[in-house]
């Protein structure tokens, strides 16, 4: 198979060329990589024609709408990390006959460890305080103490399944919230499940981890933002589309909301002057919520699924 990626970051060239050009070569394939983007779309299928892969990281936003369409000789997606649906058009990709891959739950430990970072960010202001230190100053801010409180999460699949049991044991009360038709988990998390209004109503930290999908599309809005208590911390290491932003960022500089932890935009990088400010208690990262050694490793399982798919035996087939 000749397999191309046409999204690629040369942050991570190091990382591909051993773990996935590497096998895959030896393998007798052909991979390259091109660090560009798909912003213009007509270069993006340009560069795709002719190949019987794309192997898609996802940094750069979805894949242009056509180009799966106009790549007559495309077989295969392969996409590094779990939310395909929000980068790949699966219908299109249906109609043409490409099958489209994924890495299930590859970083769900690390994402939760980083929410909880953000979390004590927040409750701490660590941010600020380092700034206070470096600025030679010695002016001492007040921090909230997190065990006693109570954390509400969002959405509790592989990584809100983990920061329950991780602010379990921080010695927070943790009630959850799943979607209509997601089974009640009360006895395997050892949490209570609750209304999304009760949750914002009762919470001290609400954590989010539910995927973008049309139905969660907004879901956290200005209504819910605004129940939320003047001692609460929101953190967001899911996708930046699924809350009010806006109205996240007004309430926090209103100081409606004491902080905020944030790994996720809307666009990536964000425009700076739209950020909320440091002063507002807002700890941001840039999305690197799954950027561990470890997890890492999902280059490689993408890889792999080339592979597999190569002979026959495909694996982590979206459907």
């Amino acid at each position: 198979m000749k397999i191309v990626c046409i999204d690629g970051e040369a942050q991570y060239r190091d990382i591909v060329e051993r773990d996935v050009k590497a096998p895959l070569e030896k393998a007798g394939h052909v991979f390259d990589w091109f660090e560009e983007s798909f912003a213009d779309a007509d270069a993006a299928i340009a560069r795709a024609s002719g190949y019987d892969g794309l192997y898609v990281v996802g940094d750069q936003g979805p894949i242009p709408e056509g180009l799966i369409a106009q790549t007559p000789s495309l077989k295969l997606v392969s996409f590094v990390g779990t939310g395909a649906r929000r980068f790949v058009d699966m219908d299109e990709a249906s109609a043409g006959g490409v099958t489209v891959t994924n890495v299930p739950d590859f970083a769900s430990q690390s994402v939760a460890e980083h929410a909880i970072a953000l979390m004590f960010a927040a409750a701490r202001r660590i941010v600020e305080g380092d700034g206070i230190v470096r600025a030679g100053a010695w002016t001492k801010n007040q921090g909230l103490k997190l065990a006693g409180r109570r954390l509400g999460v969002v959405g509790v699949g592989a990584i809100g399944g983990h920061v329950v049991r991780m602010a379990q044991g921080l010695g927070m009360e943790v009630v959850y919230w799943n979607r209509a038709g997601s089974p009640n988990r009360d006895a395997e998390l050892g949490a209570t499940r609750v209304e999304l209004e009760e949750l914002f109503d009762t919470s001290d930290v609400v954590s989010l981890h539910l995927t973008h999908t049309p139905e969660t599309d907004g879901l956290v809005t200005r209504e819910l933002l605004e129940r939320l208590r003047p001692t609460a911390i929101v953190v967001n290491t899911a996708r930046a589309e699924i809350l009010d932003n806006d109205a996240l960022a007004e309430l926090l500089a209103a100081g409606k909301i004491f902080g905020a932890g944030i790994d996720v935009f809307v666009t990536e990088p964000p425009v700076v002057s739209e950020l909320p400010t440091v002063e507002s208690n807002a700890v941001l990262t840039p999305h690197i919520g799954f950027h561990t050694d470890e997890a890492d490793d999902v280059f490689k399982l993408a890889g792999l699924n080339i592979l597999a798919f190569a002979a026959g035996t495909p694996t982590n087939v979206i459907d």
